[in-house]
């Protein structure tokens, strides 16, 4: 597939040397492999071939992929989570925590500095922590299958917009005419954070994929109670309503 492709694959992601499950885009592999999220939303993954949304191990893969291909690609750690930096390994006095550092235990998720390691090592007053990505000098493998591409216009820009707003295909409402793209927001949307980048990182993706767009409106709609609820049959003022007549025998 060229750089630029945007493709929908299925994969398993696994760590090579302990065989951790990383991630399932299917829901029966998730379900087999014991690693099921019931809040999950499983279905293939859209990528852009060469755009760096993968890691690059894979990124280049997928480039000598084609369409129903079934591969099992190895991504070693310099293409992938990085190799482990021993000097990202920092012993840290326990006071910096303050407050919080009754609460650390070896394995604990901490910020410092504006970086987020993991604790290694307590005791003497000091804590190690490990500002290497967990992943960090893992090779990761990916048992994987090509589903399709996209190529129809409103199809590459729907697809780029899932991507974002993570919402119901079915109530994701865009159209292109001409040159401009409309996208009229459902309420769900609203409640999104950081509503405002997202719509940017929206339009920036579609400007790029979709060469002949000058313009991308988004509308915010709001619909009315009233406009809920089902219509209920009138009748006149005073009147009743009427039993409908039994249907006529054929004789």
């Amino acid at each position: 597939m060229e750089n630029g492709t945007l493709a929908y694959i299925d994969y398993v992601a696994k760590v090579k040397d302990t065989g951790e499950v990383l991630e399932a885009t299917r829901e029966a592999d998730a379900k087999n492999l014991g690693v099921f999220d019931p809040t999950e939303r499983y279905s293939p993954r859209l990528v852009a071939v060469g755009e760096g949304w993968v890691l690059k191990g894979l990124d280049e893969a997928l480039a000598k992929a084609s369409v129903g291909e079934k591969l099992t690609v190895e991504v070693p750690p310099e293409k992938g989570f990085g190799v482990r930096d021993p000097s990202k390994v920092k012993l840290i006095n326990e006071k910096k925590f303050g407050e919080k550092a009754h609460d650390l235990f070896v394995g604990a998720e901490v910020e410092v500095d504006g970086k987020v390691g993991t604790v290694r090592y307590m005791g003497s007053g000091r804590v190690q922590v490990d500002f290497n990505h967990r992943l960090a000098g893992k090779t990761i493998v990916y048992e994987l299958e090509v589903v399709r591409t996209v190529t129809e216009p409103l199809e590459m820009a729907k697809a780029l917009l899932g991507r974002r707003l993570f919402i119901p295909e079915d109530k994701l409402n865009l159209n292109i005419e001409g040159d401009i793209a409309t996208i009229v927001l459902p309420e769900e949307a609203f409640l999104l954070e950081g509503l405002q980048f997202v719509k940017r990182a929206v339009s920036s993706d579609l400007f790029k994929f979709l060469k002949a767009l000058k313009a991308v409106r988004f509308i915010e709609e709001y619909k009315s109670p009233e406009a809920e609820k089902p219509k209920e049959a009138s009748h006149p003022a005073g009147a009743e309503p009427q039993e409908a007549a039994p249907p006529t025998e054929k004789a």
